[in-house]
């Protein structure tokens, strides 16, 4: 499978966190430092790694709370990759019993006759706002069910936000996120950074798709699993 789309759009990233860095001027989030205060709510289809690769992440993580412990690290069990943002994050977020029916009826056509697939995990990114667990593909089975989606949800005019804040292309996993403009220790931070810039994080099989109502963060314990999608 060609990455060179993926890996452009990493290497972009990459080069706007690390100006943010040096220049001290990221984008910090403001609600984390009281996210009992942001009702944003979504509607989201992800995946998960497996529990060797969270290890691994979390290890790396671990290295960069001894150097920034005042920003925002996820959780094992907060670690996914997006598929697809069915409803993306708002205060106002409302779907009906019938509309998540709808969907979970859609998706369960999109992605039947569809085998598991492989994410290898290589190398970090990061962006003004947060740190990313670089993912590629093994093969094209996460751009067919995005596709499938994409042409299914229009075809039967449902509701949805897909794609209107960027074009998922990617499958990376954000692991950190950013609560100030300035680090603690920005060039130590972005030394580490470097060091994990090409790491071998491992490759993980994707058996599985999950439709979730979540909150921006995938918080554990905001994140509610409405359907589980079996991969063949």
């Amino acid at each position: 499978m060609d990455h060179s789309e993926m890996k452009a759009t990493y290497e972009r990233l990459w080069s706007q966190g690390i100006q943010g860095i040096q220049e001290q001027a990221l984008r910090g989030d403001p609600h984390l430092f009281n996210k009992a205060c942001d009702h944003r709510k979504g509607l989201t289809l992800i995946c998960r790694p497996s529990p060797q690769i969270q290890e691994t992440v979390i290890a790396f993580l671990k290295e960069a709370y001894q150097l920034e412990p005042e920003q925002y690290f996820y959780q094992a069990s907060e670690l996914h990759t997006t598929v697809l943002a069915i409803m993306t994050c708002h205060v106002d977020f409302n779907v009906s019993k019938g509309d998540v029916g709808s969907y979970i009826e859609v998706l369960e056509t999109a992605v039947q006759d569809l085998r598991r697939f492989n994410i290898a995990y290589r190398g970090i990114t990061a962006s003004p706002d947060s740190v990313m667990i670089q993912g590629f593909p093994q093969d094209a089975t996460l751009a067919l069910i995005r596709e499938n989606i994409r042409t299914r949800f229009k075809k039967y005019n449902l509701k949805s936000t897909l794609d209107e804040r960027y074009s998922a292309h990617t499958a990376h996993m954000t692991c950190l996120r950013f609560k100030t403009a300035q680090l603690d220790n920005g060039s130590q931070f972005l030394r580490l950074l470097k060091q994990y810039r090409a790491f071998d994080f491992g490759t993980s099989p994707i058996t599985e798709l999950e439709l979730v109502v979540n909150d921006w963060y995938m918080s554990v314990d905001k994140t509610e699993v409405l359907h589980t999608l079996s991969l063949t």
